[in-house]
């Protein structure tokens, strides 16, 4: 994925989509890719957080100030 960076792997898809959103009305591209993980016999399973490589660092401060709230 050219142009794009992991920002984070989120667990509950219903928070990744609500930092994706938070990220975007900040004007900050933002996609989610699903992702499985199979180890022993548990499935892991989550969401990664990517944005746009020139965006990663104001996206990082946006998502990581606001994880205290």
């Amino acid at each position: 994925m050219q142009g794009w960076k992991k920002i984070m792997t989120i667990r509950d898809s219903y928070k990744a989509e609500v930092k994706r959103l938070q990220l975007i009305k900040n004007g900050i591209e933002a996609m989610l890719m699903s992702k499985a993980k199979e180890q022993v016999q548990m499935t892991i399973s989550g969401m990664d957080l990517y944005v746009k490589e020139g965006q990663y660092e104001i996206a990082s401060i946006l998502l990581f100030e606001n994880e205290e709230d």
